[in-house]
């Protein structure tokens, strides 16, 4: 016991890391060289003879200038102090030890060492100078690494707590077609297992299962806008075009609604040229034209509807207008983003993606959709699609 509480009392010496020896070692290094350059530059200036022997600093002093840079100031230190000893031996005089101390000779090998010592200061100083410019380049390209962190910290927080609301409200749209049709089977199953024959109402019955329809499509809308939005997140959005009348197309989406439009009585003005042909997916583009439709019966305040479709050289034109609640300037800019509503959920039920989708839609096809809108004035979207998409002209197969 009272071994081990003496060996914990014990501070064990740490040993000292990789780049803390090799840091070692280096500095070791640099201050040998501040004295054996020095030797060298000696040994080259008495062998070369004059200008050296004569003026020794022509070669002094860049010695000390490179151990000093390499070494920093303590290295360029050691050198001065060597060479301000062996100029005052070998160059101010005879090599006479008893010379060597003479006041005019130490005045001279003193000014040969602040010298040097004044170069080694400069070129630490300077060397500090690059090293501030470097980490303060160093900190504002963190401080922008930093900003961009931040900015993409907040985005994904944005974009999370508009998943956990587009949950909420997927989950209460799903739950709610599902909820009447129970409900409505379960009114026509106790009617038709408590009343006899005679008195059961097949009027109601008819009723009861074109609700349940209703609610079936309704809920086969959202399942579709779901599974596309799950798409299109992935990156796997994958077309198969073929040749189709947009106006035809258009029109069978209208006559598909048709028990909507009756039941919100919303009028509907359908003009479309003759034959406006290309070569586009058939769903997807059906998917993109039902969004629209559905947002303008929505949103339309039981106003006209106003379809229009035409063709415009290498394009197809879809525009749909309606004379509702409209979108405000700055509600424009995000309606087409995923999860971004321009009306409150609690004020009219739905996914919010329908926009999304479409536009996703669109551009997979090489078309652009634009809005124009004011609020309480009604909105119009306009959708462009090329007759030739670009992936087929590329790969020629048009």
């Amino acid at each position: 016991m009272f071994i081990e509480m003496t060996m914990n009392s014990q501070k064990i010496p740490k040993k000292p890391s990789p780049k803390n020896r090799k840091n070692l070692l280096k500095s070791i290094f640099n201050h040998f060289l501040a004295v054996v350059l020095p030797l060298i530059g000696l040994l080259l200036s008495v062998l070369i003879g004059p200008p050296f022997t004569n003026t020794p600093l022509l070669i002094f002093i860049p010695i000390i200038v490179l151990c000093a840079w390499n070494g920093g100031f303590s290295a360029g230190i050691l050198s001065s102090l060597t060479v301000s000893i062996l100029v005052n031996y070998y160059f101010l005089g005879s090599h006479d030890l008893n010379t060597f101390l003479f006041p005019g000779r130490i005045l001279q090998s003193l000014l040969i060492f602040i010298e040097g010592m004044f170069l080694s200061f400069i070129l630490e100083n300077g060397k500090n100078q690059e090293k501030i410019r470097d980490y303060k380049k160093r900190e504002l390209e963190l401080s922008k690494d930093l900003l961009e962190l931040e900015e993409k910290n907040k985005k994904y927080e944005k974009e999370i707590r508009l998943r956990d609301e587009f949950l909420s409200v997927a989950s209460h749209e799903l739950k709610t077609p599902l909820t009447s049709m129970l409900l409505q089977t379960q009114s026509a199953l106790h009617n038709i297992r408590n009343e006899s024959v005679a008195h059961f109402s097949f009027e109601n019955l008819l009723k009861m299962l074109e609700s349940v329809e209703n609610q079936t499509k309704r809920l086969s809308r959202m399942i579709n806008d779901l599974l596309a939005v799950s798409v299109l997140t992935i990156g796997q959005l994958s077309l198969e075009h073929e040749e189709i009348d947009l106006g035809k197309l258009t029109k069978g989406v209208i006559t598909d609604f048709q028990a909507r439009i009756d039941k919100e009585n919303v009028p509907i003005v359908f003009n479309a040229e003759e034959k406006v042909i290309g070569n586009w997916d058939k769903i997807r583009i059906e998917q993109a034209i039902s969004n629209f439709i559905s947002n303008a019966i929505k949103y339309g305040d039981h106003s006209k509807i106003e379809i229009d479709v035409s063709h415009h050289k290498k394009f197809a034109q879809f525009i749909i207008k309606d004379n509702g609640i409209g979108i405000s300037k700055a509600k424009q800019k995000i309606v087409f983003e995923l999860f971004q509503r321009a009306v409150a959920p609690e004020d009219y039920k739905g996914l919010g993606v329908g926009l999304y989708i479409t536009q996703k839609i669109v551009n997979a096809h090489g078309g652009s959709v634009e809005v124009w809108s004011k609020p309480n004035s009604g909105s119009k979207f306009t959708m462009k699609l090329p007759l030739k998409p670009p992936a087929l002209i590329t790969a020629g197969a048009i």
